[in-house]
């Protein structure tokens, strides 16, 4: 697994993926994070700030279904083995969470 739960961190260097609109709280039960290293390695952090028009490596960022599916249409269309791991992960979550939300937030560093 490429995805972390709050319970399994071991530092705060760490992008948070809420579910929904940022609610002035962190660290919350609900989410999934990432490494810095996990992001960065696998490249998945260069298809966010290309594709998402605001995207924001250190505060919030705002994921709607549509930027979503983009984001999946790239990453299935790249040959990174370990990107099309990560986003079969987070597509996971992000399926739940659209159930309930418009969006998820993916809160920075």
């Amino acid at each position: 697994m490429l995805i972390l739960k709050k319970d399994e961190l071991s530092g705060h260097d760490v992008f948070e993926f809420m579910q929904g609109q940022l609610n002035k709280t962190h660290w919350l039960e609900s989410s999934i994070y990432l490494t810095e290293e996990v992001i960065g390695k696998t490249g998945f952090v260069e298809v966010l700030a290309n594709n998402l028009v605001n995207f924001n490596y250190f505060g919030p960022t705002e994921v709607g279904k549509t930027d979503w599916g983009n984001i999946k249409r790239i990453v299935l269309s790249s040959d990174s083995v370990q990107m099309k791991q990560l986003l079969t992960e987070i597509d996971e979550w992000a399926n739940v969470c659209f159930k309930k939300y418009p969006c998820f937030t993916i809160c920075g560093l």
